[in-house]
């Protein structure tokens, strides 16, 4: 069985796939939808990388949050 991942790891790689998402639909030619994905998957972007801000200060605070300089991007 895999290893549990990490809710901060989970929501780095959340937040990694929603921004190649956003660059894909603007690099495939869909720019006149971009807002319509800005509305959607940027605010889900957004929300991962709020919430992983939020984990890693409690980090830093006390240790309890599992996390790997590595994985950072």
């Amino acid at each position: 069985m895999a290893k549990k991942l990490s809710i901060a790891e989970t929501l780095r790689r959340t937040s990694d796939q929603l921004k190649r998402i956003r660059k894909h639909v603007a690099n495939g030619g869909h720019l006149d939808q971009m807002q319509e994905v800005d509305a959607l998957v940027g605010l889900a972007k957004e929300v991962a990388d709020r919430q992983l801000a939020g984990f890693e200060s409690l980090a830093e605070n006390d240790g309890s949050v599992e996390d790997d300089d590595d994985a950072k991007h």
